[in-house]
């Protein structure tokens, strides 16, 4: 699998993610950090998580379709990524263990993907 085709993979997962954060908060957001998403007030953060996902997952999808630049796009996804990590990492007592480090691994994960691939991802693209 070429870097342009992880990377249309994990652009379809952020746009799946971020839907059903967007759709579901509460029943989605219950499974990443416990009882709390079911609040009102989490679900508004965990909604404005799902858009963050859905629109660099689109972003990213679309520029793939036309051929265009992703650079940008997944240094952005992998900014998030990274933040996302760190989050999980600094509540480590107040999710557990399991929580935490499941956050760890998948945000983590994308974020080393998206380091790697950006500086590479457009390599081979014809320049305007």
């Amino acid at each position: 699998m070429d870097l342009r085709q992880l990377v249309r993979v994990l652009a379809l997962l952020r746009i799946a993610i971020g839907a059903v954060l967007l759709l579901a908060p509460g029943p989605a957001g219950a499974r990443w950090i416990g009882e709390p998403a079911r609040d009102r007030r989490v679900k508004v953060a965990l909604r404005g998580l799902g858009a963050r996902d859905l629109a660099l997952g689109v972003g990213a999808y679309q520029a793939l379709e036309r051929g265009a630049p992703l650079r940008g796009w997944v240094q952005a996804a992998a900014v998030a990524d990274t933040s996302d990590a760190a989050s999980g990492l600094l509540a480590l007592r107040q999710l557990g263990p399991a929580r935490a480090l499941a956050t760890l691994a998948s945000a983590g994960g994308a974020a080393a993907v998206g380091w790697a691939a950006a500086s590479q991802v457009d390599e081979g693209l014809a320049r305007s």
